[in-house]
């Protein structure tokens, strides 16, 4: 099973943990791609809305009690890895991207803090002389239900 970018929506996750190890076959696997409180990993929106990381400091659940959740449930950590993948090909691809909003924490900004950033990296993205891919950092939990 695979969640992406997930856990920080739900709202019971006790009762997520435990309908997981429901569904899931002894030595069944959860993997969880996303951040954790104390695990932040940059985000080149950070650069542009500062406060969004403080945001999801306090959006994203703690590793530390998504583990003992889980292992209430019957699951166990497997691994923790660090996985980075390219969110778009270039700054202008990331910005055009980044304009339809569809980043949660971006909800919990004013209004103001994201047209003004938006309007930055829109100004960033036109000064671009030599087009990179942007790249993010996220955490893959990996979870096994015991057997």
């Amino acid at each position: 099973m695979v969640m992406f970018f997930v856990l920080h929506h739900v709202v019971d996750v006790p009762a997520a943990a435990r309908e997981i190890a429901r569904v899931l076959r002894p030595g069944g696997r959860l993997l969880t791609a996303g951040s954790f409180t104390e695990r932040l990993h940059p985000r080149t929106y950070h650069h542009y809305m500062p406060r969004s990381r403080e945001v999801e400091a306090d959006m994203f659940p703690r590793l530390d009690h998504v583990s003992v959740t889980f292992h209430e449930a019957g699951l166990v950590t497997v691994a923790l890895d660090e996985v980075e993948i390219e969110v778009a090909a270039t700054l202008s691809a990331y910005s055009e991207r980044l304009a339809h909003r569809a980043i949660s924490s971006l909800a919990r900004l004013s209004e103001n803090e994201i047209s003004d950033g938006l309007a930055r990296l829109e100004a960033g993205a036109a000064a671009e002389t030599l087009p990179r891919p942007v790249r993010h950092a996220q955490d893959l939990l990996t979870l096994e239900l015991n057997g």
